[in-house]
């Protein structure tokens, strides 16, 4: 390794030390300003001073507004979150101070966990958010949020379902006044509604051509315009002849229709069939928006517009063999079973695999008769692949790599799964599929455009495999100068647990035979030798991990 990948690796090392002395200062702010509200507030409390215009609080935030040079709002900010990680939250407070979260999601953990004073689940939400804080990986600002939804969803749905009904009592538009002549709009609505507000805006603002000089978010504000007022929303490249406009927009008289693309909206919200039911309370999952509670998902689930898709496994029951009777002879060791080569579908030397069912029925569902003839059922693997193309993921392998990420898989992203790529961690071999990736959720994942881009193009390296300790899929992403970090310490996977209990077929295809290679050719190509070097890569670098945590354990 050279100087320069050298100092790249002590400067990155840096930047994660400061940001956990980062946290820590701020445990050291939060403390502090606690502190200093039990010395100069609480003596007071039940007396005539605290119905003063300039109360104790009041008093107390302006002598830490002066001493940071803050203002008077951001003081009294500053000491109600220290109050709540002090009573509300301590265990969250330690692993601040221990370095283990960033101080930026401070305030969004404060503010989601408000309404859990008074709550007999205060304690055991604080001590779910501190151990999943302790994991190996990373956060990003959705994934925190997420998780600290579910954590409160799951244990108090009571709490949620009546602070949701008083927030659909607060929707509503606002307009305000902003600088050089431009106004502001705000509005409040239900998450779904909004989100296929933006889905229509955003399909309209990506309906130009690529020679429309407007930015992205110039068009969704031209399109919000549009929309609302029944205009037409048109495309404003230059008028060249050489390049015609290539946009796909519907342009019809606006007292016909509203200006808009033709297209469906579709928006993707997970659930397990319990909570669908009413018979658990588990919160769901609204693409583009984040954790919903369970009350909110049979709310969506009972519009008229609707569709219900169930994933899973389905189970067959083994036909019994006949009994024959046959001579009394010497024991022999059965003979593996074959696959027939004639049956339709079959591959030679590739079986169908049937794995058994998770949970063993119960007694009732066996047949009478025979315990002999009794064989429990199995269950039906889901196609990994597309019929004749094994690089493509079958639809339902689609959508449960999107179920399950929730996010791009990159430290730190938040883009949406369903507007993501999916990517084969190591590299499908399309000469060799054998000896290549294989289209499996155990090694494919999805990233945004650019993070996908980003890792094919350049020297960036990912690896894929389940945790020894834990059991659950680890990614890991290691800089070109070999510093490694944890992909997302949150997903689907924590979120929808039976997630774990869906089978996917494994099979990889027959290689067949390789086309002939020209005396004065390579041997192998470029992409070919560049995938082989990073599979050995991956491997040298599982080995040092491996072998550093053995030496020095996560705390967890």
């Amino acid at each position: 390794m050279g100087p320069e990948e050298l100092r790249a690796n002590e400067l990155l090392h840096d930047s994660e030390l400061a940001r956990a002395q980062q946290g820590q200062l701020e445990w050291k702010r939060y403390t502090v300003a606690a502190e200093l509200h039990a010395l100069l507030v609480e003596p007071s409390a039940g007396t005539e001073a605290e119905m003063r215009a300039i109360d104790p609080f009041a008093q107390c935030a302006a002598r830490l507004s002066a001493s940071q040079e803050i203002t008077q709002h951001t003081a009294e900010l500053q000491i109600n979150r220290a109050l709540a990680l002090r009573d509300r939250l301590p265990e969250v407070n330690a692993r601040l101070k221990a370095g283990r979260v960033a101080a930026e999601y401070i305030p969004d953990i404060v503010s989601r966990t408000e309404l859990i004073d008074g709550s007999p689940h205060r304690a055991d939400i604080d001590q779910a958010i501190a151990d999943a804080l302790s994991r190996r990986g990373s956060w990003s600002k959705n994934r925190m949020r997420d998780m600290v939804d579910a954590i409160i969803f799951r244990r108090d749905p009571d709490l949620v379902r009546q602070a949701r009904e008083d927030a659909k009592n607060r929707r509503g538009v606002w307009g305000s006044h902003a600088d050089h002549g431009m106004a502001v709009l705000e509005g409040q609505s239900t998450a779904e509604e909004m989100t296929m507000i933006m889905a229509r805006l955003e399909k309209l603002a990506t309906s130009t051509c690529k020679a429309d000089p407007r930015r992205k978010a110039d068009r969704m504000a031209d399109a919000l315009f549009a929309t609302v007022m029944g205009r037409e929303f048109g495309c404003q490249c230059p008028d060249d002849p050489k390049h015609p406009c290539t946009a796909e927009i519907v342009t019809v008289p606006a007292d016909q229709v509203i200006s808009g693309v033709d297209v469906k909206i579709v928006l993707h919200v997970i659930t397990d069939q319990a909570t669908l039911e009413g018979a658990a309370e588990n919160p769901g999952f609204l693409d583009g928006h984040g954790v919903i509670s369970a009350a909110h998902v049979r709310d969506i689930a009972d519009r008229t517009e609707t569709v219900v898709r169930p994933m899973g496994n389905k189970t067959a029951q083994p036909e019994p063999e006949s009994k024959q009777p046959e001579p009394e002879s010497e024991p022999t060791e059965p003979e593996p079973a074959q696959p027939n080569p004639e049956e339709p579908g079959s591959k030679p030397g590739k079986p169908t695999v049937y794995m058994r069912s998770p949970e063993n029925p119960p007694v009732g569902d066996f047949p009478e008769g025979d315990s002999d003839t009794v064989t429990a059922p199995f269950v039906v693997p889901l196609p990994a692949t597309q019929p004749g193309d094994e690089y493509r993921p079958s639809v339902v392998l689609d959508s449960y790599i999107r179920i399950r990420d929730c996010y791009c898989m990159w430290p730190g992203c938040d883009k949406k799964a369903w507007g993501a790529d999916l990517d084969h961690t190591h590299e499908y071999n399309h000469q060799n599929p054998d000896a290549g990736g294989c289209t499996h959720p155990s090694e494919m994942k999805t990233l945004c455009r650019f993070h996908h881009l980003l890792k094919t193009y350049s020297d960036w390296l990912d690896d894929q495999y389940p945790d020894p300790r834990t059991g659950r899929p680890r990614l890991i992403f290691t800089t070109p100068e070999g510093r490694s970090y944890d992909g997302p310490a949150w997903t689907g996977d924590d979120l929808f647990p039976t997630l774990r209990l869906i089978v996917f077929d494994n099979q990889r295809g027959s290689p067949g035979r390789p086309p002939p290679t020209a005396p004065d050719s390579r041997q192998k190509s470029r992409t070919v030798v560049k995938h082989a070097r990073r599979q050995q890569e991956r491997l040298h670098n599982r080995r040092l991990r491996e072998e550093q945590e053995r030496n020095d354990p996560p705390p967890y």
